[in-house]
């Protein structure tokens, strides 16, 4: 059965440390026919507790393309506000010291702004060099990841679907991750229909013009 989450303070849950049991070690080995070194237990455990972490800041975070958007919003306001400022916005007008306007506009709000859109400029950026990475889901990362820790220690990690393996089963990769995923929240999981998804998922998470 998955973890449960454990509730904290005001509201703000988090989900309990993913674990392994010797049984359950002992079921996979049995299922893909060869032994899963204790180190490289202790590994997959800390990869897929880190994904199920990531998987929750994931599904609870504003997109990175939301981010930009709303951002790019705010420089358009801003500089349509500097292109017709001779009066000031409404906005802004309540908010600053009764003094000449044109002044305090070309002093203080107008400095302001222009502050806001450079600044806008640079998040921008940054945000754009962020974004491919970002749009990468922490589950394909995950794949990836325990894709390299087995080859690593020099154990298969093929993932073939039926039409390839003239119904021999699986791969033991596909039965790796499998048996890794009903230990973890549903929300959590891909591909669980069948073990031919899963080995599309599995293919698709490692492809190229994923990395």
């Amino acid at each position: 059965m998955p973890p449960r989450k454990q509730t904290l303070p005001f509201g703000f849950t988090t989900i309990a440390p993913f674990s392994v049991s010797v049984d359950q070690w002992k079921m996979v080995e049995r299922y893909i026919g060869f032994a899963i070194p204790h180190d490289l237990r202790s590994a997959i455990i800390a990869k897929t507790q880190t994904m199920r972490w990531r998987s929750e800041a994931w599904q609870a975070a504003l997109p990175i393309s939301e981010t930009v958007r709303q951002i790019a919003g705010l420089k358009r306001v801003t500089v349509d506000w500097l292109k017709r400022l001779e009066g000031l916005p409404p906005e802004v007008e309540g908010m600053i010291m009764s003094v000449d306007h044109s002044e305090q506009a070309d002093l203080v709000v107008k400095s302001f702004m222009k502050f806001i859109v450079v600044s806008c400029d640079e998040r921008l950026v940054e945000l754009a060099s962020i974004e491919a990475q970002d749009a990468r889901h922490p589950w394909e990362n995950w794949i990836v990841q325990l894709t390299e820790l087995l080859e690593q220690s020099d154990l298969p990690t093929g993932a073939r679907k039926d039409v390839d393996k003239n119904k021999a089963g699986p791969s033991s990769f596909v039965i790796v991750i499998r048996e890794l995923q009903q230990l973890i929240e549903p929300q959590f999981r891909r591909a669980t229909q069948s073990d031919d998804a899963l080995a599309d998922a599995i293919g698709r998470a490692r492809s190229p013009r994923n990395g």
